[in-house]
C-alpha cells in the first residue's frame, strides 16, 4: 500500500478517538518505516512493505484504545528535547515546559544572587563539596525537568529523586543521552526519606516537584489510564505528598519552590510554608497551576 492510503486509513480510525489524529498516524508511520516525517508527507506514493504495514495496523489499533503515541514509539519530545519513555513514567507534557520556564527565567534572574558559575564540570561524588547552587526535582520520572534546566542554565547541578526503579532506570538513560552524568546525581528515595540532608549544607537549594496531585475520586481520561497510576493520584484532596514534602523541607530550607497543582490547591499550600512568600503563579492548561515560592 502506498503511505497516501496508509494515512488515509489510520486517519480515518483515529479521528473519532484521537483529538490529534493527522499528527498520531504520521508519527506512528514515521516511527515504523524510520523515516522522517517530511518523507510521509514528500514521497506519498511510496509503497509500505507488508511487515510494516502489519505493524503499523497493531499501533493504530492500541493508539485507538488510547494507549499515547509516546509510549508506542517510546520516546517524547519536551523543551525542544528528545526524552526516551516508557510505562514506568509519566509521558512529559506542555504544561510542564511552563514550570521548566519558570525555573530557568528564575535561575537567570538571581544569577549574582546564587553565585551561579559559568561552567560546571562537577564529578557527582563531590557535589557536597561545591558552592554553586543545587537544583533538588522530587519524582522525577524522566528526568525531564532537570535535564531541559541544566541544558539551558550552566553553572548548576542537580539532584533527581524517584521512589520508582522503573522511573530511575529511565532517567538514567535520559541523563547520558543528554551527557549530563556529571552533573545530575539520581537518587532512589520515598519523597526525602533517604535523602542525606548533608548534600546541600551551605548550598542554595532550587527545588521542583511535579508530584501527583489529582484527587482520587476525579475522573481522568482513557488515556491517562495507561500511565503510572502512582504518579497521578494525590490522595482525598490531591495533596498528600505536598503536604508531606512541605515538611521535609524545613531542614534543607531552599530558597526557592517550583510546584505543579491545581489552582484551587494554592492556598492549602500557602498555608503550610509560613516562612515562604508568594513570588507568582503561572496558567497551565485548565485549573493546573506553576506555584513559585521564594524563601522570606
Amino acid at each position: 500500500m502506498q503511505i497516501k492510503e496508509v494515512l488515509k486509513w489510520a486517519h480515518e480510525q483515529l479521528i473519532l478517538t484521537s483529538d490529534s489524529a493527522r499528527l498520531d498516524v504520521e508519527l506512528l508511520l514515521s516511527h515504523v518505516i524510520e523515516r522522517p516525517v517530511t518523507f510521509l508527507l514528500a514521497h506519498d506514493e511510496h509503497n509500505i512493505c507488508s511487515m510494516d504495514w502489519w505493524k503499523y495496523k497493531r499501533m493504530i489499533n492500541k493508539r485507538k484504545k488510547g494507549m499515547p503515541v509516546a509510549y508506542l514509539i517510546g520516546h517524547k519530545e519536551f523543551y525542544m528535547l528528545d526524552f526516551i519513555v516508557n510505562r514506568s513514567v509519566l509521558v512529559p507534557r506542555p504544561d510542564t515546559e511552563i514550570l521548566v520556564d519558570c525555573v530557568i527565567s528564575y535561575l537567570k534572574t538571581q544569577n549574582s544572587k546564587l553565585k551561579i558559575q559559568s561552567k560546571s564540570k562537577i564529578h557527582p561524588s563531590k557535589f557536597t563539596h561545591q558552592n554553586s547552587p543545587i537544583l533538588l526535582d522530587i519524582g522525577t520520572g524522566s528526568a525531564c525537568i532537570p535535564i531541559s534546566v541544566l541544558k539551558n542554565v550552566e553553572g548548576i547541578k542537580a539532584v533527581a529523586i524517584d521512589v520508582s526503579r522503573g522511573a530511575l532506570r529511565v532517567a538514567r538513560k535520559n541523563i547520558k543521552k543528554h551527557k549530563l552524568k556529571s552533573r545530575i546525581q539520581l537518587l532512589k528515595s520515598d519523597l526525602l526519606e533517604d535523602v542525606p540532608v548533608e548534600l546541600f549544607e551551605g548550598r542554595e537549594v532550587i527545588v521542583t516537584a511535579n508530584l501527583p496531585y489529582i484527587p482520587t475520586d476525579y475522573q481522568i481520561s482513557e488515556e491517562l489510564k495507561y500511565e503510572p497510576q502512582i504518579s497521578l493520584f494525590g490522595g482525598g484532596d490531591g495533596m498528600e505528598l505536598y503536604k508531606k514534602i512541605v515538611q521535609q523541607l524545613a531542614d534543607i530550607k531552599p530558597r526557592a519552590i517550583f510546584f505543579e497543582l491545581f489552582e484551587d490547591q494554592i492556598a492549602i499550600l500557602k498555608t503550610k510554608l509560613p516562612d515562604y512568600k508568594l513570588k507568582y503563579v503561572e496558567n497551565m492548561s485548565g485549573k493546573a497551576r506553576c506555584l513559585c515560592m521564594e524563601r522570606i
